[in-house]
């Protein structure tokens, strides 16, 4: 097998999230994707729970692929942060198929205190994905800018951290001051780095 198709992983992923988004915005009663978050989609309770935590996974999966394949082409020996980045990206696949399935996230109107065990676990991984994101970012836009090729990208990188940082900040912001405009800032966020997937993986296999 040309060990090049484990790229396309990138490609998939972003794409069956796009869709689940969809899918769920659609089908999922009294949902916004401008009010409320990606999560709901798949909180506890959620009536289509099946269809999209398996769309969920499937572009997890697609992460996790992907990861593989950039380890493949970028031996810890031939550069060190885009090694690493691949192993995050795997890692950030791993508990992101976690997250929308096994974890599911409370309800934002019954969340009991301290919270369920599989809400509090969601909180935990959410949290760690954005630390692997936020590092993978930087770490593969750096390692490849000592090729000529590649010079751009990591001013692109740069852009999708800064989109990142500031509308993912902002989500807090507005949950405090009760502006419903979470789902549209977190996706937002979410895009931003979904985009730099693909376009990383688009990049890849194109060379």
């Amino acid at each position: 097998m040309d060990k090049k198709l484990l790229f396309y992983g990138g490609i998939l992923g972003p794409i069956v999230f796009l869709l689940n988004d969809i899918i769920g915005s659609i089908i999922t009663q009294g949902y916004s994707p401008i009010i409320n978050a990606v999560s709901e989609l798949t909180q506890a309770g959620s009536k289509n729970t099946y269809l999209l935590s398996s769309l969920f996974v499937i572009s997890a999966i697609m992460l996790v692929i992907f990861g593989i394949g950039v380890i493949t082409y970028y031996k810890f020996e031939q550069s060190k942060l885009i090694f690493l980045g691949g192993i995050f990206i795997m890692i950030l696949g791993i508990f992101s198929a976690l997250s929308g399935s096994i974890f599911p996230m409370d309800p934002f109107t019954a969340i009991p205190m301290p919270g369920t065990f599989p809400g509090t676990m969601h909180i935990i991984l959410t949290g760690l994905n954005i630390i692997l994101i936020v590092l993978a970012i930087p770490m593969i836009g750096i390692g490849l800018y000592s090729e000529k090729q590649w010079k751009s990208f990591r001013l692109y990188s740069i852009i999708t951290l800064i989109i990142m940082a500031s509308f993912g900040g902002l989500t807090s912001v507005l949950m405090m001051n009760n502006i419903e405009l979470l789902g549209l800032f977190e996706r937002i966020s979410i895009y931003a780095y979904q985009s730099w997937i693909f376009i990383l993986a688009f990049l890849f296999i194109k060379e």
